[in-house]
């Protein structure tokens, strides 16, 4: 096998995790990586195995098929030089007959635990480091049923890998055995990967109750501003083993919030159904306090209207729950920490990190939304949540808990019984009936989407892939529009994160690991680094459709062959038209009209290259792929962001979000503008008014129209 890239050497720009989501980084920025899963799982096990591989080897792992497997391979390995190899060096080696990813140009992430000595001996700080490389498990999203060579290598793998972590966390829960509150996030990590042990739990349990013990024992603080208020009737008067606190808003509301544990600040903002006192008895909400607050200062509090706020508050918005988070952040005397939201929280967080970016160090969102149920506009989930909102004024106080019950399927639906029943009886101690209705309006109304291009704190956005509560496409579309967010998906199918799951402690490994990081990005950065201006443009959001994505999910090669040659043609008509492309996914692009350079004349352009796209891609494949777009002008944040020596251009704002959707809506290969596109367009382009029917779950108040091709395109 021969190389033109000289001599094997360590080349520490380029990183391969194979720990949990597989990633390639180089210079520690993550590379788009193919959208075929075969060709991940390709690169990841040539990475692995370190040594050159016969090609009918990898045939019969990877494509034991009779269509040409060869050239699928081939097909695969090219897409895996793009990511692996650069500026003359060649990671990935070829002949005739044997293929092989240098383990000299890379550094893998497994190798790191694999080669380390017992966990005996090392110190703590070492093996702390060591927990922090186990990102998830084994090549967690690269499994591959109906390749059964490839399933059996990684199941072993897992299976090592589990041990070394095990034996890891095991030394260090041993070792940290007079620091309570330093070992239990690794005994809850260690508890989640034997959850049937029941032995461990005891343990685990144990430990939480001395690190609670010895988080309460210092002084507590003695600023309160206002006594308790009196607790709902069934409340205990039983006072809850943590600091709670009041403090009063600007409209004379009384709002609950508590304050544990020591360590770097975090606020979780308020949600849906909370109780500070009942939430600590909780099977379900405790495992979740004890363990943030064994680290970090956590500051939490009751939303107005439930818990131990204010039960008779007249302001229940959207506007008022965010002043109550200011009040809290006041009254706690935080100057800068970490923004925690979850479910609804999520808004509220958001909208306060861009109304007080200064101050929000880092923003995590985990299973929230930037748009309730009603102004998504779901013509199916309205009229379900909206049924259901009736059941709720009716049901909602009674002893019987079978309206409760619904709400707690959704949320939880692979809870215990007892995990249940405990949510059941939360939920009608935690607010009246009347509230409940109220509140459930507020957070259908709300919307946040206009924000998410204007967060410049650094997030990180978690959402349980199976979420019957908040769809995962909810927290997906938050984190698509915040710029460099990163989404990590949970495989769990509750909204709640439950102890006994490994969501669980996926969960509390990623926030952690990203609190620790610290790297908040500097409101005003400098121009050097990041450019951001307002400008005037016309968004183009392209979708290829065609009938071979029904088979993606058995063999995404046969796809992506078709494809990327359509891919690359509509590339060329955008560019030669002046627009830029701002994203591309497996089956879709968006671009961008008016940007580099500034022009007027954005709508037309986009139309034309819109109408130019359609008719090459449906010539070019015979008329078996079809199109649809959707078009959108107005004003975006257009970035410039600069790293080292090379430039990359950043589109937010509510148009990319527009044209997105529109694009979706339409059930049928059609060019659908906004009323914004045509009236920009100044009558240069033919379009016509088209009929609901065409786009049903587009924004009711907006009209779309059909772009007419003209006469001999």
């Amino acid at each position: 096998m021969t190389s033109t890239g000289g001599p094997d050497h360590a080349d520490a720009a380029l990183e391969v995790r194979v720990l949990g989501e597989f990633a390639v980084l180089r210079a520690g920025k993550d590379i788009g990586l193919p959208p075929s899963r075969k060709t991940r799982a390709l690169l990841a096990y040539l990475a692995v195995v370190g040594r050159p591989q016969r090609r009918e080897h990898l045939c019969g792992m990877f494509w034991d098929t009779p269509d040409d497997p060869r050239g699928a391979l081939r097909w695969s390995l090219s897409k895996i030089r793009q990511v692996v190899n650069s500026e003359g060096r060649e990671a990935l080696v070829t002949d005739r007959n044997m293929v092989a990813l240098r383990s000299q140009s890379i550094a893998l992430d497994l190798r790191r635990i694999t080669a380390m000595p017992d966990p005996a001996s090392l110190a703590v700080s070492d093996l702390e480091h060591a927990v922090r490389l186990f990102k998830g498990g084994f090549l967690d999203d690269l499994s591959l049923p109906r390749c059964p060579e490839f399933e059996a290598w990684r199941t072993s793998h897992i299976n090592d890998v589990d041990l070394i972590k095990a034996r890891i966390l095991r030394t260090l829960v041993e070792r940290l055995a007079g620091e309570p509150s330093r070992a239990l996030p690794y005994a809850h990590l260690l508890k989640a990967m034997q959850p049937g042990h029941a032995a461990l739990a005891a343990a685990v349990g144990a430990l939480a109750e001395r690190a609670r013990e010895q988080a309460v024992s210092a002084p507590q603080p003695l600023d309160r501003r206002d006594a308790s208020p009196s607790p709902p009737a069934d409340s205990t008067d039983r006072p809850a083993p943590i600091d709670i606190r009041f403090c009063t808003t600007a409209d004379g509301v009384r709002i609950a919030y508590s304050v544990m544990g020591d360590g770097p600040p975090i606020v979780q903002a308020a949600n849906w159904m909370s109780h500070l006192q009942l939430d600590w008895e909780s099977p379900i909400r405790r495992p979740w306090i004890e363990a943030l607050a064994a680290q970090n200062r956590l500051v939490r509090y009751d939303e107005r209207g439930s818990g131990l706020s204010d039960w008779h508050a007249d302001d229940l918005s959207f506007a008022a729950m965010v002043a109550d988070l200011e009040s809290v952040v006041d009254a706690a005397s935080l100057d800068r920490f970490t923004l925690l939201g979850m479910s609804q929280g999520c808004a509220i967080s958001i909208a306060y990190a861009v109304k007080h970016p200064e101050r929000v160090s880092q923003l995590v969102l985990y299973g929230g939304y930037a748009q309730g149920w009603r102004a998504r506009g779901d013509p199916d989930e309205v009229a379900r949540r909206t049924a259901m909102g009736t059941l709720l004024r009716q049901g909602w106080g009674q002893d019987n808990p079978a309206v409760r019950q619904l709400f707690t399927a959704l949320a939880i639906p692979e809870a215990t019984h007892e995990q249940q029943d405990w949510y059941n009886e939360l939920q009608r101690k935690t607010v009246s009936p009347e509230n409940a209705s109220r509140l459930y309006g507020v957070f259908a109304d709300i919307d946040v989407s206009a924000l998410l291009g204007r967060v410049t704190t650094p997030t990180l956005v978690l959402h349980a892939r199976g979420d019957q509560s908040v769809p995962h496409a909810c927290g997906r579309a938050i984190a698509e529009e915040i710029a460099e967010a990163r989404l990590i998906t949970l495989e769990s199918n509750n909204h709640i994160p439950l102890a006994h799951e490994p969501a669980f402690a996926r969960v509390l490994d990623e926030v952690r690991r990203f609190i620790a990081a610290d790297q908040p990005r500097s409101p005003s950065a400098p121009a050097s680094d990041l450019d951001a201006e307002r400008r005037n443009v016309t968004v183009l959001a392209i979708e290829i459709v065609s009938p071979l994505h029904a088979f993606a999910s058995v063999d995404p090669e046969l796809v992506l062959r078709q494809v990327d040659p359509l891919f690359e043609s509509t590339f060329r008509i955008i560019e030669r038209n002046g627009g830029i492309v701002s994203a591309s996914r497996d089956t879709g692009i968006t671009a961008v009209f008016g940007t580099l350079p500034a022009s007027e004349q954005h709508a037309l352009a986009a139309c034309r290259a819109a109408l130019l796209v359609k008719s090459a891609i449906e010539a070019q494949s015979g008329g078996s792929v079809r199109v649809r777009a959707g078009l959108d002008s107005g004003e975006v944040v257009l970035r410039t962001r600069r790293v080292g020596g090379s430039a990359r251009v950043e589109v937010t704002g509510v148009a990319v979000r527009t044209a997105t959707r529109l694009a979706h809506a339409l059930r049928r290969g059609a060019l659908a503008a906004t009323d914004r596109t045509r009236v920009a367009a100044a009558g240069a382009i033919d379009m016509t008014p088209m009929s609901r029917a065409d786009f049903p779950r587009f924004d009711r108040d907006e009209e779309a129209y059909e772009l007419v091709p003209e006469k001999g395109e």
